[in-house]
């Protein structure tokens, strides 16, 4: 079994207060790391940032009843990189050339249903910037090295 101390002091970033449900979770995960004593330091987004992202992506035409945690990761990074390079981002149940079946997550085969989050607005949103020259979108397959 892998010990969760192998990141060394690595910190994790914690969705505690982007959603009421994630908050019991959290703090399982949070005490989990420490009665394994790993170094990995557990972090969150204040839920007063979490609000002024989305009050500031609102402005900039956002219709989404609530962000993508791609999303909020993004934005974390437009604030603390020079550089940012997106892979993954692709809102749409198809893939763009081989026309297989996709889901949103890594993780499971569920789907957004329409209303929570708005995919397509955050593709274009992200179009929008790559085009602006403000971040760089990767859309095909990475290739191996």
């Amino acid at each position: 079994m892998e010990k969760l101390c192998q990141y060394g002091n690595s910190m994790l970033l914690l969705p505690a207060f982007s959603y009421v449900g994630n908050v019991a979770v959290c703090m399982r995960v949070f005490h989990t790391i420490k009665d394994f004593g790993s170094p990995m330091q557990p972090i969150y987004f204040s839920p007063e940032y979490l609000k002024n992202l989305d009050s500031f992506w609102h402005t900039q035409g956002w219709k989404a009843v609530r962000l993508t945690t791609g999303m909020m990761l993004t934005s974390m990074a437009l604030e603390l990189c020079d550089n940012v390079h997106l892979y993954g981002f692709w809102p749409f149940n198809l893939h763009p050339h081989t026309f297989e079946e996709l889901t949103n997550h890594y993780y499971d085969d569920k789907r957004t249903k329409g209303g929570f989050h708005a995919m397509p607005e955050e593709f274009k949103l992200l179009l929008k910037l790559h085009s602006q020259g403000v971040l760089k979108l990767h859309l095909g397959n990475c290739k191996p090295n």
